[in-house]
C-alpha cells in the first residue's frame, strides 16, 4: 500500500476574502469572536472543489443570541473551501482590511483570520486589536507515520531515544577529558558580503549527494554537486543488456544495490521512493528470497536446499552432507561431531542473537551503545571467547554462512548487518526491488534537485582559505576524462561548506594538505577497509533454471563463484514462463572477489574469456548440468569489480574490531579549522552497505552544518531547524540533541589540538 505524502490545509487572503483549502480528512472547528458592539457579521461558505456552486452558507452576527460564535464540519472523502467574509453594519460594507496567523501542532493546524475596518496600517494584526477574528482549528484524522517510512509501534525506550542518544556523545566527551556541560554554540557569525552567497559544494552525485540536495533545496539553501565520472549514482549502477532480446523486459541486473528490506531500519529509502520520489506500487517488485529447489554446493557434493534445511540447517540430527566431520568413518574431516548435530546455521544465531535482541526493546541508539561493549571483538575472537567454539567450527560457520575471512571483521559490523536480513523488530518483512532497476531510485531524485551535477569534475585538492579567516573552502577540480573537451583544465571554486560524498578510499587521494583534519579523522581515511566486491552478469536465451523448479533465491558454493542470484522479478503467477533471462552468475566479496577480479582487464578481453570460462563451470557444477548446455544457451556477460572502479575504491565500508568505538566518532565530527567540511556516504553511518547509510549520513551532515553555521538560513527569521526537522524527520542513528553536541564536542577538541601546536 503507498502511503500519500501529507497533504496540509493552506490559507490565501484576497481584500476581505480568506479561501481556506482542506483537503480529505481534516476536520473542521470554527469558533467566531467580536470585539466591537456595533453590528458585524462573518459570512461562511463551505463547498467541495468539484461543486462549487453547491455550497452550504450561514452568516453569523454579533448581536444573535443563539452562541453564533461556534460551528463544526467533519472530516471529508473529498478536498473542500472554506470561504470566510467581513461585513459591517449587518452586509453594508466590507471589512477594509483581513490577515491572518497561522500556528502548527502535531497533525494539527489553527488559522486565525483578522478582520479591521481601518487600511493603511503597516502594524500586524492581533486578536486584541482586531475588529473580530475567525479562528478555524483543523485536525488530520488520518495522521501520516511520524518521521521517514512506515509507522512503527513507539515503545517507552523509543521515546527516551533522544536522552539516551545524547549519553554516547557524553561519554566520549568524558573520554576525550571535555565536560559535556561545557558543550554550547560557538559565537555567531555574518559572512562579509564576498563570502555571503556562496553556495555549499557537494562533492559526488551518489545517493548520499542527491539526497544532500534535495534536502538543501527544500531549506532554500544554495549548493554545487561536483561529479568525477560521466555518470550519477554512485554505487548504484543498473547495467542494462543491449545486444540481444532487446524487446523483452527485465535484461538486467544490479552491480550495485539491489534489494530493499521493508523494516524499521529501512524507512529513510522507503520514504525516499515513496513519497518524496512518489514510486507507486508498480515501481515496486517483490523479491523472492528463498528458493527450495536452489543449491548448497561444499565439497564436490550439491543438495537441494530442501533437502539440506532437513537437517544441517535447522539442529536436527546431521546426515554431514558435505563429508566433513570428523567421525570414526571420516577421519578426514575435520568439525567435531558434536557441532555436525548443531548445523552452521544455528550455531551462528546462536552467536549473534543475544547482541541482536538489545534492538528489539532499546531503541536504536540505546542499543547501539549496549553493542559498543563488545565492539572490540571481531566475529571469530567472540565464538573463542563467548562461545568457545573451535576454530575449525569458526572456519566452517563462515564458509557457510559468510564470506571468506569475513569473521575477521567486526563484530559489531556483522550484528547490525543480521539485521538488515534478519531484523528482530519486524516480522517477515517483504523485500522489493525496483521494476526498471535499482537506477530509478537515484534516476529521481536527479530529477528532483534543482541543481544538476557538473561531470567530469574530479576534485584534487580541498584547502581552507586563511586569508578569510578559514571561512570559506577552495575545491580545485581537473578535467581529463571528460569526452567533451580537448584540452583538459584545472578549475577552481569557491564554497561556504563543503559535504564530501566521496568513499574514505577516493577522498585520501585527493590533496587535503590545506585544510585542517584532526589526526582521529587522518587515521580513519587510512585505516578504514573497503569490502572488495564481484558481480557477473550472464544473460541467457531463456532461464534455464526455471526448468530446474528455481525461482528466486540464492544458490551457494565453496566454488569461486560463491554466491549464484536467481531473478525473481517478471514472475508472474499463471505464467509458465519467466521475463529475466538474465542471472547473477557470480556475487561475492573479499579474498573470492579478489581472486575473481584479477581477470577482469575489460569486456571480452583473453583475461575475462577465462573468468567466464571459470564462471560457466561452476554453474554447471552446482546445478548438475554439462556446461555444453549452458554455453548453448550463454548470448553475453557482464562483470562488475568496484575495487578497481577509480570511484569507488570498495564496494562498501567493513570497519574491524574496536573501529565503531574508537574512529566512528571522529569522522561524524566537521574537519576544518571553522568546521566547514563535512563527511557523507555510508560509511559515516552505521548501515554500511546500505542506501539508508547514505541517506542518514547525509541528514546528519545537513543537521550539523546547520548547528555550526546558522547563518546559512536564507531567512532568519524563520526557524530553520524546526523545519528541517519538520521536513525530513529525524534520524534513527542521530537526534538533534546528540547531534549539536558531536558538533560543539568538535570545535572544542580542535581548539584543544591548536594549544599543542
Amino acid at each position: 500500500m503507498v502511503e500519500p505524502a501529507m497533504v496540509e490545509p493552506t490559507i490565501a487572503v484576497n481584500n476581505a476574502e480568506a479561501t481556506i483549502k482542506i483537503p480529505p480528512a481534516w476536520k473542521v472547528e470554527i469558533t467566531y469572536t467580536f470585539n466591537q458592539k456595533y453590528k458585524q457579521g462573518i459570512g461562511e461558505a463551505f463547498y467541495t472543489t468539484k461543486a462549487p456552486d453547491d455550497e452550504e452558507y450561514s452568516y453569523h452576527l454579533n448581536d444573535d443570541s443563539d452562541d453564533p460564535g461556534k460551528d463544526e464540519h467533519s472530516e471529508n472523502n473529498e478536498d473542500y473551501e472554506l470561504r470566510l467574509e467581513f461585513y459591517y453594519d449587518r452586509e453594508k460594507f466590507r471589512s477594509s482590511r483581513v490577515e491572518f496567523l497561522k500556528e502548527s501542532g502535531e497533525d494539527t493546524i489553527t488559522f486565525t483570520v483578522l478582520a479591521k475596518d481601518e487600511a493603511g496600517s503597516t502594524s500586524a494584526l492581533q486578536e486584541s486589536s482586531s475588529d473580530m477574528y475567525a479562528k478555524i482549528h483543523l485536525i488530520n484524522t488520518n495522521p501520516p507515520p511520524k518521521g521517514p517510512g512506515k509507522a512503527e509501534p513507539v515503545t517507552e525506550s523509543e521515546k527516551a531515544a533522544p536522552e539516551k542518544a545524547a549519553q554516547v556523545i557524553d561519554d566520549f566527551a568524558k573520554d576525550q577529558g571535555i565536560d559535556p556541560d561545557t558543550l554550547v554554540p560557538g559565537p555567531s557569525y555574518t559572512p562579509p558580503p564576498e563570502l555571503e552567497k556562496l553556495p555549499v559544494g557537494i562533492i559526488g552525485a551518489g545517493c548520499a549527494g542527491l539526497y544532500t540536495a534535495m534536502i538543501l533545496d527544500s531549506l532554500g539553501i544554495n549548493y554545487e554537486i561536483i561529479e568525477g565520472s560521466g555518470r550519477h549514482g554512485g554505487r548504484i549502477l543498473t547495467h542494462v543488456f543491449t545486444k540481444h532480446l532487446t524487446d523483452l523486459p527485465y535484461q538486467y541486473f544490479e552491480c550495485g544495490a539491489m534489494r530493499f528490506p521493508d523494516i524499521f531500519l529501512m524507512r529513510r529509502t522507503f520514504d525516499l521512493a515513496r513519497n518524496r520520489l512518489g514510486m507507486g506500487e508498480d515501481k515496486f517488485i517483490k523479491i523472492i528470497m528463498h528458493s527450495e529447489n536452489a543449491f548448497r554446493h561444499f565439497n564436490g557434493i550439491g543438495v537441494k536446499q530442501s533437502a539440506y534445511s532437513k537437517t544441517d540447517d535447522n539442529g536436527e540430527e546431521s546426515a554431514d552432507t558435505f563429508k566433513i566431520g570428523k567421525t570414526a568413518k571420516n577421519q578426514d574431516g575435520y568439525i567435531p561431531e558434536e557441532y555436525l548435530h548443531e548445523g552452521t546455521s544455528k550455531l551462528y544465531r546462536e552467536t549473534l542473537e543475544p547482541l541482536r535482541n538489545y534492538f528489539v526493546k532499546s531503541s536504536f541508539q540505546d542499543a547501539f551503545l549496549k553493542l559498543m561493549r563488545h565492539d572490540n571483538h571481531s566475529v571469530r575472537s567472540y565464538m573463542q571467547v563467548a562461545k568457545g567454539y573451535p576454530d575449525s567450527v569458526i572456519r566452517w560457520i563462515e564458509s557457510m554462512e559468510w564470506r571468506t575471512g569475513g569473521f575477521d571483521m567486526s563484530l559489531t559490523e556483522s550484528v547490525i548487518a543480521s539485521l538488515s536480513f534478519d531484523d528482530p523488530r519486524s516480522s517477515n518483512p517483504d523485500w522489493y526491488c525496483f521494476n526498471g532497476g535499482t537506477s530509478n531510485l537515484t534516476d529521481g531524485m536527479l530529477a528532483k534537485v534543482n541543481n544538476k551535477p557538473k561531470y567530469y569534475k574530479r576534485v584534487t585538492v580541498i584547502k581552507e582559505l586563511p586569508e578569510h579567516d578559514n571561512q570559506a573552502i577552495e575545491i580545485k577540480v581537473e578535467t581529463s576524462e571528460d569526452p567533451r573537451r580537448n584540452n583538459p583544465e584545472s578549475i577552481s571554486g569557491r564554497y561556504s561548506n563543503i559535504v564530501s560524498t566521496l568513499p574514505l578510499s577516493v577522498l585520501r587521494t585527493i590533496n587535503l594538505d590545506d585544510i585542517y583534519l584532526s589526526v582521529g579523522q587522518r587515521n580513519a581515511l587510512r585505516e578504514l577497509q573497503y569490502q572488495p566486491s564481484v558481480k557477473i552478469g550472464i544473460q541467457f536465451k531463456t532461464p534455464w533454471w526455471e526448468k530446474l523448479g528455481i525461482v528466486g533465491g540464492q544458490s551457494y558454493t565453496d566454488r569461486p563463484s560463491r554466491s549464484i542470484v536467481y531473478p525473481s522479478y517478471g514472475a508472474i503467477p499463471g505464467r509458465d514462463t519467466k521475463l529475466s533471462n538474465v542471472l547473477i552468475a557470480a556475487y561475492n566479496g573479499l579474498l573470492d572477489s579478489q581472486r575473481l577480479a584479477v581477470y577482469m582487464k575489460g569486456y571480452d578481453t583473453p583475461q575475462e574469456r577465462i573468468l567466464l570460462e571459470f564462471v560457466m563451470n561452476d554453474l554447471a557444477a552446482v546445478h548438475g548440468i554439462p556446461v555444453s548446455e549452458l554455453w548453448d544457451e550463454y548470448l553475453d556477460y557482464y562483470a562488475w569489480d568496484w575495487y578497481s572502479d577509480t570511484y569507488a575504491q570498495g564496494a562498501f565500508a567493513w570497519f574491524g574490531p574496536g573501529q565503531f568505538k574508537e574512529v566512528y566518532p571522529h569522522l561524524t565530527m566537521p574537519a576544518g579549522r571553522k568546521q566547514r567540511l563535512f563527511f557523507a556516504g555510508d560509511a559515516v553511518s552505521t548501515c554500511h552497505g546500505w542506501v539508508v547509510g547514505a541517506l542518514n549520513s547525509a541528514w546528519r551532515c545537513v543537521h550539523d552544518m546547520l548547528v555550526a553555521h546558522p547563518e546559512l538560513n536564507p531567512n532568519p527569521e524563520e526557524d530553520i531547524m524546526a523545519k528541517f526537522i519538520t521536513e525530513w524527520g529525524e534520524s534513527e542513528e542521530w537526534d538533534d540533541k546528540k547531534g549539536a553536541k558531536h558538533v560543539y564536542l568538535g570545535r572544542e577538541l580542535f581548539k584543544r589540538q591548536q594549544e599543542l601546536t
